[in-house]
């Protein structure tokens, strides 16, 4: 293993720890998630965006899997991203954005 291999997995594993808990949160119905899907309208979304964030996290941290765990978390955060930025009105935008370049970072530096 090289520096930077060893640098993208450190980057990696925190993000990939932050995704999943937040996914699993969405899953079981956190009150966090259900107030923020609650305000935004979107109730019937929370569960299936939280089984794809727990699924990116799996792909991502599989080596041969990791570039469709990649696609996956970048969409969800891109996804994440828009509807602060709409519904959200700018509120916390900054950690979706965050969250996905740490992703996408983390995988290019492996």
């Amino acid at each position: 293993m090289t520096v930077l291999s060893i640098l993208g997995w450190v980057l990696t594993i925190p993000v990939a720890y932050f995704l999943f808990k937040n996914g699993f949160d969405k899953i079981i119905g956190s009150k966090e998630s259900i107030g923020n899907f609650q305000y935004m309208k979107l109730e019937d979304y929370r569960i299936p965006v939280g089984i794809l964030e727990v699924i990116g996290v799996i792909l991502l941290t599989i080596p041969s899997t990791s570039v469709y765990g990649l696609i996956l978390i970048s969409t969800i955060m891109g996804g994440a991203v828009a509807l602060h930025l709409s519904l959200m009105g700018g509120k916390k935008v900054w950690f979706p954005m965050l969250i996905g370049l740490l992703t996408v970072g983390s995988y290019f530096i492996r």
